[in-house]
């Protein structure tokens, strides 16, 4: 008889003693969601589930149990499912505030005028938008991923320095298990729970970067994988959250978007420069030649027709290439590689290679060399009097 009471006294201290350390926790998680603007994870929900079901089920079974147990298990189940709702609701309202924050941020970046703005601001916006303490944007040029703007919280990442000197300069390549090539090839968001011993982690990074779960997104404004957000919550005392992925996928989306609108204003606005110069040119040189003296002579020598800043060796590579392949070409004359040139007119190494390629057929020779023999020929052209 003394055992059997011993063991009900025992029970209910352990089922007791289980729903109070379930609701603790996920008040706490709560807090500090709360604080980072976070997300309770699916799991401090299943467990105060779990423990609501349980302690009705203790309610129900045991008809003998003493007043003082029964109106214990009452208060404790109604403290679970208090907190549970509560968090549901709070869980509703943190969506409905990430989206908002979202859009806001994704302003902001709107009204920014170039590519490379849009580059350097996104890290920011994502950590200020959805409370990451880390984020970070690379581009994915062929088959090489490369890091290139780190945002961290300095508050919460003091030691960052080895982080942000791995990120300068990093050229890592999308090997076949390698997770980001997984993203470049299904296009789709993904989140890693436990980066160490995941085995298709870039572990050279993740060991610098000392982060126990990630989210990463691709950036594709069309069908093609430009880039990738990193994100984060280190020092934030809480994982990555699906939520977390999901928002982050939606930031991704609409930032690709908002690129390829920013890289075709930029292309427009060349072209109308361009379109604008060679109009104003060929205004210039009509008028020169309406205004021209009529002379009454048997021979009149022909004179050259005045084209302003159309003579000398800009006029005939004006007449040959675009601004863009120009610009390839005073590069290629300076020695620069194909690599040099993408990485000082911000584009791909393939871009580079296709302009080599018309600058090669427009000037009728076969490589580099004779490319840049036939520019310097030219420039010392126009050097004479």
């Amino acid at each position: 008889m003394a055992l059997a009471i011993e063991e009900h006294q025992d029970s209910r201290r352990f089922d007791c003693a289980q729903a109070v350390t379930a609701v603790a926790a996920a008040k706490e998680e709560a807090r500090l969601a709360d604080r980072w603007r976070a997300h309770v994870s699916a799991g401090t929900l299943a467990s105060l589930r779990e423990q609501r079901d349980g302690l009705r089920a203790l309610i129900h079974a045991d008809s003998s149990q003493p007043v003082s147990d029964l109106l214990e298990r009452l208060r404790l189940l109604a403290e679970v499912e208090q907190t549970r709702q509560q968090i549901e609701a709070r869980e509703g309202y943190t969506r409905m505030d990430a989206f908002v924050a979202i859009q806001e941020g994704l302003a902001r970046l709107r009204t920014l005028t170039t590519p490379q703005e849009l580059i350097d601001a996104a890290p920011g916006e994502l950590c200020r938008s959805l409370g990451f303490s880390r984020a970070m944007v690379s581009r994915v040029r062929g088959s090489l991923w490369t890091p290139e703007v780190l945002e961290v919280d300095e508050k919460l990442d003091p030691d960052d320095t080895a982080f942000q000197q791995f990120v300068t300069g990093a050229e890592i390549p999308l090997a076949h298990m390698l997770m980001e090539a997984e993203l470049v090839r299904r296009r789709i968001p993904v989140l890693v729970t436990d980066p160490w011993n995941h085995p298709r982690t870039f572990k050279p990074l993740v060991e610098v970067a000392r982060c126990t779960s990630y989210a990463a997104a691709p950036i594709l404004p069309t069908t093609r994988v430009i880039g990738f957000f990193h994100v984060d919550r280190y020092g934030q005392d809480l994982p990555v959250s699906p939520e977390d992925r999901d928002n982050l996928w939606v930031f991704a989306e609409h930032f690709g978007l908002l690129y390829e609108r920013s890289v075709l204003i930029e292309r427009l606005e060349t072209q109308r420069a361009q379109l604008h110069a060679l109009l104003s040119e060929t205004i210039v040189t009509i008028d020169e030649v309406c205004n021209r003296d009529v002379v009454l002579v048997r021979d009149e020598a022909v004179e050259e027709i005045p084209t302003g800043r159309g003579r000398g060796t800009r006029s005939v590579l004006d007449s040959l290439l675009t601004a863009r392949e120009q610009e390839v070409l005073d590069l290629m004359a300076t020695g620069a590689t194909n690599n040099q040139i993408a990485r000082e007119l911000v584009v791909s190494e393939g871009t580079v290679k296709s302009h080599v390629k018309r600058i090669l057929r427009k000037l009728r020779v076969d490589n580099r060399g004779g490319a840049v023999a036939r520019y310097l020929h030219l420039m010392q052209r126009s050097a004479r009097p």
